[in-house]
């Protein structure tokens, strides 16, 4: 469980399985293959990556990690950009690491941690193309020493272990004695092929190799015999961004995390003439519809975020999906050309399906070259300050650690997300909920401690004036002041709207605004969506981290709300 927590209702908290994916990726010193390799992996829904071929060189890495992907544990070649291998995880995933090996060749990676009460030993390896037996054997030799819990090995072995099944011509160049001790050692080890368990009799391939113009499988994903009952499906893939198929695999696991996510704002919809100008039109129409009824200013406000939100995820539905059908077609088409290239090995599939990947990485090349460039600009400007990019370094630190457990009421400690959530509302709720029936005697106690300490403490008096100037209704000018003065990129409350949106469409939505604030003080409330925000709990230093009181709650208002006290403030 993440130490995030909303004051809204969450949904229900239902198990997830672990998706394993392994693929040599040949190289990712390109930026664009290396974002290719990200999508890839967040369009498969990926919970842990295994990562061949990285060719990243000691003290010369990039950066390969993203805000979906924030963990990762690399192995880097001290010589040249070449083998290099990496172990990714995906944000959802609380893993806590207990301690990691790497290889100074960078021929593999080991990482071991906790997944709730589950340990876990992950690790991936990049075999030689010579002696694979020898390497294999070291390499199983140390994972054992290491392992620990379910073990889950991935990599590129460079032999197909049953050639007659493995390869499409049947047959392999590899000598039978490396075969034969590459099978013994798996053997000895307990770890049993995942893919060719769930498909006995199937024939299916990872790699292509032009020389030979024949397919094998040479990429696999092994579990410890023990724990084959966790698992649940093996596939292959389609290669598109690299020579290599992915492998994946699904095992299930104590892994939780809620069904739905909050909902944010795309700010490139805002800078889309088209959808602008659409965006004008339902707002005017809806406040010329709604507003001046018998409804309160205040329900009407936020009941335009209702339709404004159902506007944004139409048009961003639209357009996500016109991407996704022209992406779909072309993996489809690949899918199509690549199987039958593997039955009939004629060079035209070959032209046709090279033809196709290039015609992929195009479509995708834009949106990555953009977000490069993007990216590039703002480490240029900010990469000396200790601003946002700090603030998202160190976030990445904290993405690593979650709450593991707490202790309830009754001082039992409880590990399970629901019963989890359960104690942070209650106790939160208990703390913060200031309503319920209140004694005449401890009210009156409450009244003199607070006037005693205004007392003691305020010692300027406001002069009438001011007084009369607070006391009057919000203008015009004072609500575009605080819009103006608001940085946009800040992150949105749990309406998802950014203040970047507030500023757009100011015209339409300022005099509303306005109305809404100004019935607060003739005693219309708020409405409850109003009020809510996101709610991140940070471990105050030195604390006990099964107390819900060692917590620190920091709150993630909605932008009208923060407008509204910045009025007040200035």
């Amino acid at each position: 469980m993440n130490p995030i927590m909303s004051s809204r209702t969450e949904p229900s908290l239902v198990p997830a399985d672990l998706h394993i994916v392994s693929i040599n990726a040949n190289g990712l010193n390109v930026p664009e293959k290396r974002s290719q390799a990200m999508r890839d992996f967040r369009s498969q829904k990926a919970s842990v990556v295994f990562i061949q071929e990285t060719h990243f060189q000691t003290g010369r890495a990039p950066t390969f990690t993203n805000s979906h992907f924030p963990l990762g544990f690399f192995s880097h070649n001290v010589e040249a950009r070449s083998k290099g291998t990496a172990i990714l995880f995906h944000r959802r995933v609380p893993f806590q690491l207990i301690i990691s090996v790497t290889d100074e060749g960078g021929r593999y990676v080991f990482v071991k941690g906790h997944i709730l009460d589950q340990v876990y030993t992950f690790a991936t390896c990049y075999a030689p193309n010579k002696a694979q037996h020898r390497f294999l054997s070291s390499t199983l030799w140390a994972l054992d020493s290491f392992s620990e819990g379910l073990v889950v090995l991935g990599g590129d072995l460079n032999v197909p272990l049953e050639p007659s099944w493995d390869t499409s011509a049947g047959r392999s160049s590899v000598p039978p004695h490396i075969l034969r001790s590459c099978r013994h050692s798996l053997h000895t080890s307990r770890l049993v092929d995942c893919w060719r368990a769930l498909h006995p009799t199937d024939k299916d391939f990872t790699f292509y190799a032009p020389p030979s113009q024949t397919y094998s499988r040479i990429d696999y994903i092994f579990v410890s015999h023990y724990h084959l009952p966790t698992l649940r499906r093996a596939s292959i893939g389609t290669a598109t961004w690299s020579d290599h198929a992915p492998t994946s695999l699904t095992i299930s696991s104590p892994l939780f995390c809620p069904t739905i996510s909050n909902w944010h704002l795309n700010d490139s919809l805002l800078s889309d003439p088209l959808v602008e100008e659409e965006d004008r039109q339902v707002l005017t129409n809806y406040f010329e519809e709604n507003a001046g009824g018998t409804v309160t200013s205040p329900i009407v406000w936020e009941a335009h975020k209702c339709v404004i939100r159902g506007f944004f995820i139409c048009k961003g539905a639209e357009r996500a999906k016109l991407r996704s059908t022209q992406r779909h077609d072309l993996h489809l088409q690949i899918a199509q050309v690549s199987s039958a290239h593997k039955r009939d090995n004629d060079p035209s599939s070959l032209a046709r399906l090279t033809d196709l990947r290039k015609t992929l990485a195009t479509l995708l090349s834009s949106s990555y070259h953009g977000a490069y460039l993007r990216s590039k600009a703002f480490f240029h400007l900010h990469g000396h300050k200790s601003g946002k990019l700090l603030a998202r370094m160190l976030a990445k630190r904290r993405s690593t650690t979650y709450i593991a457990r707490l202790r309830d009421t009754s001082g039992m400690l409880q590990r399970l997300p629901t019963q989890l959530l359960q104690i942070v509302h209650d106790y939160y709720a208990s703390l913060y909920d200031l309503r319920g029936e209140v004694c005449p005697q401890d009210l009156e106690c409450k009244r003199s401690a607070i006037i005693a300490y205004l007392s003691k403490h305020s010692t300027r008096r406001v002069s009438e004036q001011t007084s009369d100037l607070l006391d009057s209704p919000l203008t015009a000018e004072e609500l575009a002041q605080a819009l103006k003065s608001s940085k946009s990129g800040k992150s949105p409350g749990p309406d998802g709207l950014p203040i970047r949106y507030y500023k757009r469409f100011a015209p339409q939505l300022s005099p509303h605004l306005l109305l809404a604030l100004n019935e607060l003080t003739k005693g219309v409330p708020l409405p409850t969506q109003t009020l809510g925000a996101n709610i991140t709990l940070l471990l105050k230093e030195g604390k006990d981290l099964d107390c819900c009181a060692s917590y620190r709650p920091i709150s993630l208002l909605n932008c009208d709300l923060k407008l509204f006290a910045k009025v007040l403030a200035e």
